[in-house]
């Protein structure tokens, strides 16, 4: 019997029917594209490109606890203490001024022009100076001089010198 129906030949068309497929199967799973807007939204920007119209910027509170209870710590050193303990008060005293010990040590010259030796310095009258003392140095001022004793100006103090202690 003779087959009188042409038979198609599909295999040398076969790669290219493959290679279609595939291209059709691959427009058809892209989305469709977005149409161009018109007008202004066509002048504006993505709302994904632009940046917020107004910042804001977070705030950092810290509370300071006001009592051994608040449950509030140091953000930066929660174990620390120091935000819980009690201020320490210095009470500042008014300093009493030191006791400058001067001993009249000597007394020479002529009745016109006498010296003084207070503390190991020779002293004038009218002079001023410092002497040494047992907490440091002295200032003082000589105002008159006598036969056996020496007024002087100790811290804006009088005090009268003797020769001998007592007399």
């Amino acid at each position: 019997m003779l087959n009188l129906q042409p038979q198609l030949q599909i295999r040398p068309f076969l790669p290219a029917v493959v290679v279609l497929g595939l291209m059709v199967t691959a427009l058809c799973a892209q989305t469709p594209s977005a149409k161009k807007p018109t007008g202004a939204a066509a002048k504006a920007p993505a709302a994904t490109n632009t940046a917020p119209a107004e910042l804001t910027v977070p705030v950092s509170v810290f509370h300071i606890p006001t009592s051994p209870q608040d449950p509030a710590k140091d953000p930066f050193f929660p174990q620390s203490t120091r935000l819980r303990s009690k201020p320490t008060v210095i009470a500042t005293t008014t300093a009493l001024p030191a006791v400058v010990e001067l001993e009249l040590k000597g007394i020479s010259g002529a009745a016109d022009r006498r010296l003084a030796i207070i503390n190991s310095r020779t002293f004038a009258v009218g002079e001023e100076g410092e002497v040494p003392a047992s907490n440091g140095r002295a200032r003082l001022q000589v105002v008159e001089i006598k036969n056996d004793s020496v007024v002087v100006l100790l811290n804006g103090e009088q005090r009268v010198l003797r020769l001998r202690p007592g007399l």
